[in-house]
């Protein structure tokens, strides 16, 4: 199948420009007909395209320029307000997620370490979706976008504390403590480093690239700061989206914004983010879930509605209207590539079973499909404008 790839990338492409618009056409955002895609030509219904190495890098790099898009969308200015703003919508969708996922699973089987993991996998947050949604509503610059996507940030440094505590707890490591310093130390060390390359390096820089006759390689150079800081996230044991997201949001203090985000927004859009989606449906047979229905339907649902209803909350107690609060919480719902790496981790390390990974691997597909209806809804028919 490696000798086809390139056959396989121009269909991925071809339709998926095919169906977003049909997407356009229905009145729904362009994300849903992408993951339809991939669940149709992946091994759910035809097996005609099945994921490799290549569709799973590009798809990497489409989600790193995804998120620093919203990075070059936001304003540094108002990151001190508005991480405030995000705080409760934050915790309230990592600590009722994690109750109710630890809850479900304790209830069921009295099993402490898979109850701890499930409760991880109930409070990741993966905003991709939803910034593609935004984006194509025009309201990713709103309030609502804005602490939509601070609060994900949140969400993935408090996750990573979270889940380096429970892994040194299930596994009866005793240096327990010491982990968890290190990984405290990991995020301090990452934060004071891009912070001291963009303001006092990046900035600068890409404000004299005239004076150095490198003007017309700013796209080439900002693609460059993209994947420094993205490699910076994961070496501090964070998500790389994180480390985009900052990225874009130094460069989008400088002159060269607009010159950045329309080159890629035409690059991204045009085939990465694009086959990042398509991806998300490549992955998973659908006929090959190990998992009793019933189970897997309250799993999905108590996973949602959780992440919903405590962000929602969260939003509410920040002094967000009832509307604003709803928007925030319908856009924290998705999961995504985190939930996955914590599931896969914990069934190597023995500890959850492959009905769980199963339930899991649904759980992603099926809020990523419905945050986009849900996010476009609470715009459209609750009538409060965005601002």
């Amino acid at each position: 199948m490696e000798d086809h790839i390139l056959l396989h990338l121009a269909i991925i492409i071809f339709f998926s420009k095919i169906l977003g618009a049909v997407s356009r056409k229905l009145k729904q955002p362009p994300v849903v007909g992408m993951l339809l895609l991939g669940i149709f030509l992946g091994p759910s219904v035809l097996h005609f395209i099945e994921p490799n190495e290549v569709i799973s890098w590009i798809a990497k790099v489409g989600v790193l320029f995804l998120l620093f898009e919203a990075g070059l969308e936001t304003n540094l200015k108002r990151i001190k307000q508005e991480s405030k703003q995000a705080l409760l919508p934050a915790f309230g969708g990592i600590f009722l997620p994690f109750i109710f996922g630890f809850a479900l699973i304790y209830f069921i089987n009295h099993n402490l370490a898979q109850a701890l993991i499930v409760g991880v996998i109930f409070t990741a947050t993966s905003v991709s979706v939803s910034v593609m949604t935004l984006l194509d509503l025009g309201k990713l610059n709103g309030i609502e976008g804005r602490c939509i996507v601070n609060s994900a940030i949140i969400d993935d440094i408090v996750g990573i504390i979270i889940l380096t505590f429970i892994f040194g707890l299930i596994s009866g490591n005793s240096d327990v403590n010491p982990s968890i310093t290190i990984s405290f130390a990991k995020i301090i060390v990452f934060f004071i480093i891009i912070f001291i390359i963009g303001l006092f390096i990046l900035q600068p820089f890409f404000l004299n690239l005239k004076k150095i006759l490198l003007d017309n390689v700013v796209l080439s150079l900002a693609i460059s700061v993209v994947l420094l800081y993205s490699w910076l996230a994961e070496m501090a044991g964070l998500a790389a989206i994180t480390g985009a997201f900052f990225a874009g949001l130094f460069l989008g203090q400088t002159y060269h914004k607009n010159a950045i985000q329309t080159g890629i927004t035409n690059l991204g859009k045009s085939f990465f983010v694009d086959v990042f989606f398509v991806s998300i449906g490549l992955q998973f047979d659908l006929f090959k879930i190990e998992a009793n229905p019933v189970f897997l339907v309250i799993f999905i649902v108590l996973a949602i509605l959780s992440k919903m209803i405590g962000s929602t909350v969260g939003a509410r107690l920040t002094n967000f209207d009832i509307t604003r609060s709803l928007r925030i919480g319908s856009g924290m719902i998705p999961r995504g590539e985190v939930a996955l790496i914590v599931a896969n981790m914990a069934l190597l390390e023995g500890v959850i079973t492959t009905a769980i990974l199963s339930a899991t691997i649904l759980m992603v597909i099926i809020s990523a499909l419905i945050t986009p209806i849900i996010l476009k809804f609470s715009f459209s028919a609750l009538e409060k404008d965005s601002f």
